[in-house]
């Protein structure tokens, strides 16, 4: 079901023109790590976060959500269709010991369009699971997917470096990039 809704928010997203990307568990699942994604996270541009809204008000249920701590997120909504829950987030950021960290939504953080729908890459993911409290596991699906692979697209890593991160994030950043194909 989750391949339905994802499949009618990528005809509705593309056709308005927003940057987006699907993100979270349905990345990993993409690249065949051994994740069940519970939810569609919808990362979407801050710049096209109005459009984006309208299209989710016009054919999703919204739910009640608010941001909470860690997450400094500019725009934070859950939507559901049917039976599958979607967190729509523009400007997604969290808050840690060394400062906030923002993902930087861009053509350059949008993967290959799989079947017309937009993913982020793992190198992102890999930064954010560092950060999202009890997700440090994901994270280290993906260091070991990037042993056997190499890392995709090692600028995103080398940007994130541009804003705060703890030391052992930066630090096993390095190390990842190591991996480079």
């Amino acid at each position: 079901m989750q391949k339905v809704v994802i499949e009618r928010l990528s005809q509705e997203l593309n056709k308005k023109g927003v940057l987006w990307g699907i993100g979270g568990s349905h990345v990993l699942y993409e690249h065949g790590l051994d994740v069940r994604p519970g939810d569609v996270d919808l990362v979407i541009a801050v710049e096209d976060s109005e459009k984006a809204m309208g299209v989710l008000d016009r054919i999703a249920e919204k739910l009640t959500s608010e941001t909470k701590s860690p997450y400094k997120t500019k725009h934070f909504t859950t939507y559901q269709i049917e039976d599958v829950t979607i967190d729509f987030m523009a400007g997604f950021a969290i808050e840690h010991d060394s400062g906030v960290y923002e993902l930087t939504l861009d053509e350059e953080s949008i993967a290959d369009h799989k079947e017309n729908i937009p993913y982020t890459f793992l190198e992102d993911w890999f930064v954010l699971y560092q950060l999202i409290p009890k997700k440090g596991e994901k994270a280290d699906f993906i260091e070991s997917y990037w042993k056997e692979n190499g890392v995709e697209n090692p600028p995103l890593l080398k940007r994130a470096f541009d804003q705060p991160l703890p030391e052992m994030v930066k630090q096993r950043i390095q190390k990842c990039l190591s991996l480079m194909r």
